[in-house]
């Protein structure tokens, strides 16, 4: 019968689990939907005439996400700022540094693994060079003379 009794107490372990759960769940709850204290990693079109871009191959079965982009930009997003992306998109507001966008910069070693790609460099035009001939040369003394 003592048995008995000691099983009637209180379960004080059961309460403290119990109220554990109930704080992890309302923590997670304030971090991750009330401040949205964490981020977000998104990708945006690149053109490598213009900067650095980080490359994939698209050419590969399962190397590309749905959006194909083989030469991105990848910015790191507070999710807080993340709702003034338009359509996920967050190339327009990260070039006008109107939210706080973090661009992950390519290093060597990246470069050395071919996941970025160097900036294109534009093609500088020639120079228009003329080479005097006897008629131009006969001209420009007769011109010098007057």
């Amino acid at each position: 019968m003592p048995e008995e009794e000691e099983q009637k107490g209180h379960n004080y372990f059961l309460y403290v689990i119990i109220l554990s759960c109930i704080t992890v769940i309302y923590v997670s709850y304030y971090i991750f939907y009330v401040q949205k204290d964490y981020d977000f990693v998104v990708e945006t079109s690149c053109d490598n005439t213009q900067e650095s871009c980080r490359y994939r191959d698209c050419g590969i079965d399962g190397e590309c996400p749905p959006n194909n982009l083989s030469l991105y930009n990848e910015y790191t997003i507070n999710a807080s700022d993340f709702a003034s992306c338009k359509n996920d998109d967050c190339t327009e507001v990260c070039k006008s540094e109107s939210i706080n966008c973090i661009k992950t910069e390519c290093t060597e070693d990246d470069f050395n693994q071919g996941s970025c790609l160097a900036q294109i460099p534009a093609p500088v035009p020639e120079p228009i060079v003329t080479v005097p001939t006897k008629d131009t040369l006969k001209s420009s003394k007769l011109n010098t003379k007057k």
